[in-house]
């Protein structure tokens, strides 16, 4: 955030987005963008969620246990919050102000920060990686901080000595438990978990919250990605891919025959299989190919800048 615009209304940004470690590895110059790197597989072509991060402001460095934030501004007296989120997303990350982006909640503990009293608004969305490409690395030093991915998954019944089916959805930003009889969903943030936090301030509760948003995309229909706004597998995958892309999102493990009798229901479903199309680049049985009724519009590419819009966020 900057400190240079003295306001009690900061907004902060959550952008996910999803990327194959494989595509990942070979598309990033600078490996300390990636945390925690020993996450990531560079043989593996499994999907992996990110949140997009900057470092840390300067003046509140000193006084904060971790490097890394989310993006973030200040709210001007002349702008509505989505317009605020919108010049943000756009001055900082260089991202269409076009970008489904939606609120996920308001922070006012009196403590979060430590210069001064401020609410702070969270928005969220997710972003295509080719576009948050663009701005990684630079003298702004913007980062993805993993939130969840099959690795993580896999690994969690040990970390938490509990089955994964306890839980209704997982990531490294928290969890929450099913609810058991006498027991509501009860939810753990990572100031609770042997990890810690992750992020600077309340950051972390941020990521967590947009993130339990961001899972209703999966509720009911099985068309997550006009929801979204995006499409990370491409114009064709396979639907084991489509699979992993809930599961990463959902932080939880969804069974195949029920996925795979839901993405066939094609009335309720913006997927199609693409007849006599297989993939056989990998090893074992060729897999169908599959791909969207209704591609995800590119509003990157359809956007034109209007000046009176965006204006940049004041320097000293």
């Amino acid at each position: 955030m900057t400190s240079d615009i003295h306001s009690d209304k900061a907004v902060n940004l959550v952008i996910f987005t999803v990327i194959e470690d494989q595509v990942l590895l070979s598309k990033v110059w600078d490996e300390d963008l990636i945390s925690p790197l020993s996450a990531i597989d560079p043989k593996s072509r499994g999907l992996s969620l990110f949140v997009v991060t900057v470092p840390a402001n300067e003046d509140l460095q000193a006084r904060l246990e971790n490097g890394r934030a989310l993006p973030g501004g200040y709210l001007l007296d002349d702008e509505t919050l989505q317009s605020a989120s919108q010049r943000i997303l756009f001055d900082q990350l260089g991202i269409s102000p076009k970008i489904r982006i939606r609120q996920s909640g308001i922070y006012d503990e009196p403590g979060r920060n430590p210069l001064r009293r401020e609410l702070a608004f969270a928005y969220w969305a997710m972003v295509d990686f080719n576009l948050i490409r663009r701005s990684l690395g630079g003298r702004d030093r913007i980062g993805l901080e993993l939130v969840n991915n099959s690795k993580f998954l896999d690994t969690a019944p040990d970390t938490f000595e509990m089955p994964l089916e306890d839980f209704d959805g997982i990531c490294r930003f928290g969890n929450r438990l099913m609810p058991r009889p006498g027991v509501y969903h009860k939810k753990t943030l990572t100031k609770d978990l042997p990890t810690g936090r992750i992020l600077a301030l309340d950051h972390d509760d941020m990521v967590f919250y947009a993130w339990r948003a961001m899972r209703h995309a999966f509720d009911g229909k099985l068309d997550p990605f006009r929801y979204l706004g995006v499409n990370p597998l491409g114009e064709t995958f396979r639907l084991s891919e489509a699979q992993e892309f809930s599961e990463i999102c959902l932080g939880e493990r969804i069974d195949r025959d029920l996925f795979r009798r839901r993405a066939h229901a094609i009335e309720r479903s913006n997927i199609q299989m693409l007849r006599g199309s297989v993939d056989n680049t990998r090893p074992g049985k060729p897999a169908n190919l599959y791909s969207l009724l209704t591609p995800v519009d590119a509003d990157e590419e359809a956007w034109s800048h209007d000046s009176t819009r965006i204006r940049p966020i004041p320097r000293k």
